[in-house]
């Protein structure tokens, strides 16, 4: 059952769910269909369920800005989102048209590592390359608009020195590369999209940013910054080492969840590195040590109680 918060108090519904035994509290967790999101929503939905004293119950929307402000009502309990969109999220700018400030922290999951992947064949070596070709023109102000907009200004182009392809969301996205409306497409390391895509393209590639083109990112992703990836003959899109962006993911809750709520995830959270490390490639730098660690924004009390009492913040 999904709290719902009346002028900041619980409503009658969520309060009777909240009396009931721990063990039968059922909460609501923010995430997408597919794609990486879904995957993380998916893993933490199963691992604090399993954990027994909350069970958490994935809502799936289009895409993340649809559920962020239904967190921040409080009409579900938690959600999943990149750093950037969050930061923008509750700062009221950027990717939010309005600030979302009810949104409190609960974890900082691991590093997102995430590129812009073509089919090898389309030749393209850098962002540069990209100049002439079809892209994924995601709504303005989304993620994948955003994204798209990083990776063109890295190669030092824009939507004008491309072909823009509209594109409602991830799923879509994935769609259209493979049956050659786009010629790129996001992509993070790991996931099971690029799975698919390597299926249906033959060798994709992630394409390299460039070593300057840190600053370039960080001024239209905030918190965002460049990591190097080894070659690798499990992971698709890394048949050679190549540079691509990263940012923390970050589990985060409405501000009046209940502390007991919040200490039971927080706590399955920490105790979970095995069973979350085997869902997915995702989740290989997940750290429980650092699951509070300072990011800058504001974390839940209870989950800051909870991460400094095992030495996690």
């Amino acid at each position: 059952m999904t709290a719902f918060f009346r002028n900041g108090a619980f409503g009658v519904i969520a309060a009777l769910a909240f009396a009931a035994p721990a063990a039968a509290q059922t909460v609501a967790l923010g995430t997408t269909q597919g794609g990486a999101t879904g995957q993380i929503g998916t893993a933490i939905s199963n691992v604090v369920s399993a954990a027994g004293e909350v069970q958490v119950r994935p809502q799936v929307s289009a895409n993340t800005s649809q559920y962020i402000p239904l967190v921040n009502a409080g009409r579900l309990e938690f959600g999943i989102a990149n750093y950037p969109q969050t930061w923008y999220a509750i700062d009221g700018s950027g990717m939010s048209d309005q600030p979302n400030p009810d949104l409190r922290i609960v974890a900082t999951l691991f590093p997102f590592q995430a590129g812009i992947v073509a089919a090898e064949d389309q030749g393209i070596e850098g962002m540069e390359d990209i100049a002439g070709k079809n892209v994924p023109r995601f709504p303005d102000g989304s993620l994948g608009d955003y994204i798209i907009r990083m990776a063109l200004a890295a190669g030092g182009l824009t939507y004008d020195d491309v072909t823009e392809v509209p594109i409602a969301n991830f799923p879509r996205m994935y769609d259209a590369i493979k049956q050659g409306q786009t010629d790129i497409s996001i992509a993070t390391i790991g996931s099971q999209p690029t799975y698919d895509l390597e299926a249906a393209l033959g060798d994709i590639q992630f394409i390299p940013f460039s070593e300057d083109a840190a600053e370039v990112i960080q001024e239209v992703l905030p918190g965002t910054y460049l990591r190097e990836i080894e070659a690798s003959e499990e992971l698709p899109g890394l048949d050679a080492p190549t540079r691509v962006f990263a940012y923390d993911y970050l589990l985060f809750a409405h501000k009046d969840v209940p502390d007991d709520i919040v200490t039971a995830v927080a706590k399955a959270m920490h105790e979970s590195e095995e069973a979350l490390k085997a869902t997915s490639p995702l989740w290989s730098e997940y750290d429980p040590g650092a699951l509070g660690k300072e990011i800058g924004l504001e974390y839940h009390p209870a989950a800051a109680d909870f991460y400094a009492s095992v030495g996690a913040s």
